[in-house]
């Protein structure tokens, strides 16, 4: 008697075997296999889109996987401990600035900032750090991030991949280094644009990546001057997500005048008694208050210092720079509404410029 749902010329390799009468097996007493206790315990891997969802129902997960709909916002470290902190190398450079207080990067379009993760590396050795783009605005969140017009046409004629050119964030390696991935489907509304980085971590140091923006926030046809955050997760190769940090974005040309009036309007005060509320990427559901020059309480009188002893050349080196800056910054917020105030400043800028220069020509290594 043949059992109608096994065909044993199809699962043997050596059908002959069985004419062994030492190896043949009784169909009464053969046991049927459960092949849901075979799906149970083989080491498939959950989709990131739904842990309930049964696996013989789940489509195979493609690397990179794109997610879709907009990114979760809330940050939470995870089993990992998943953190993020800006590099502050390249800010002593001066390439791009980062406020503490408002957790906040200001920089330039196409300048590299640096960015350093660190998580539990002994357990997840290898992992992914997604970046994605998003708007800081609640009533903006399903709105999806892209480059603006004439930015994007001038990557697309260059032969850019399309998902890499509607992404306003773009890794600073070059195009099709191993382990950097652009995600995002064009054709897919609800297909977000992002940057997957690959780590392989073998020691404590944190892992770092720099990026850099291909828009800025005052392009017209692209973020429209509103504000944007990056959301960091820190992710394996299927998508599932281990820990996620956010940090806001500013794209500018003059970085340093945009940290300052924004630092500025977060203390001031309104009636002389109620603070602004804190930014804090998220941008207050209140109306924007206008950052006036009597605000910034500039000062016109021109003061000679007394000779000085000041030890280190350091000390004085640090101490010309801030004045300089602060006289820099001066004639940038008014030098549109008074332009007078270009002709005050310009000579006495050049001669602090020429005596720093000095200073760190003539100072020793050991100081």
């Amino acid at each position: 008697m043949e059992h109608p749902d096994i065909g044993y010329e199809e699962s043997v390799e050596d059908y002959q075997n069985f004419h062994d009468q030492d190896l043949m097996m009784s169909m009464d007493n053969m046991e049927f296999i459960n092949f849901s206790d075979i799906v149970n315990q083989a080491n498939f891997l959950p989709s990131p889109a739904s842990e309930t969802m049964d696996i013989a129902s789940k489509p195979v997960v493609e690397f990179p996987f794109s997610p879709r709909g907009p990114p979760v916002r809330t940050p939470y470290a995870g089993d990992l401990n998943f953190t993020l902190e800006v590099n502050s190398k390249d800010v002593h450079k001066k390439t791009f600035l980062y406020s503490h207080r408002l957790n906040r990067i200001y920089v330039d379009r196409k300048c590299n900032f640096s960015i350093q993760f660190n998580w539990d590396y002994i357990n997840a050795p290898q992992m992914f750090v997604r970046s994605t783009v998003v708007f800081s605005d609640e009533t903006q969140a399903e709105k999806r991030v892209e480059r603006c017009v004439q930015h994007y046409h001038e990557s697309a004629t260059a032969g850019i991949q399309t998902q890499m050119a509607k992404n306003v964030l773009h890794s600073s390696r070059d195009i099709g280094t191993q382990g950097v991935y652009y995600c995002g489907n064009v054709d897919m509304a609800d297909s977000w644009y992002s940057v997957l980085v690959q780590f392989d971590r073998t020691g404590p140091e944190p892992c770092s990546h720099a990026y850099q923006f291909a828009c800025k926030n005052s392009c017209t046809t692209g973020i429209n001057r509103r504000a944007i955050a990056i959301i960091f997760t820190l992710e394996d190769k299927t998508g599932q997500v281990y820990g996620r940090q956010k940090v806001g974005a500013r794209v500018c040309a003059c970085p340093r005048r945009d940290m300052f009036k924004d630092e500025t309007a977060e203390g001031v005060y309104k009636s002389g008694k109620k603070r602004i509320p804190s930014n804090r990427i998220d941008p207050p559901k209140t109306k924007k208050i206008k950052i006036e020059n009597n605000l910034m309480e500039f000062d016109d009188k021109v003061y000679k210092l007394p000779p000085l002893e000041i030890v280190g050349s350091r000390t004085v080196v640090c101490g010309l720079k801030m004045m300089l800056e602060m006289m820099e910054l001066a004639v940038e917020c008014r030098k549109k509404n008074e332009p007078e105030v270009v002709a005050q400043y310009a000579p006495r800028i050049a001669n602090l410029k020429d005596a720093i220069q000095k200073i760190e020509n003539t100072r020793t290594p050991s100081q």
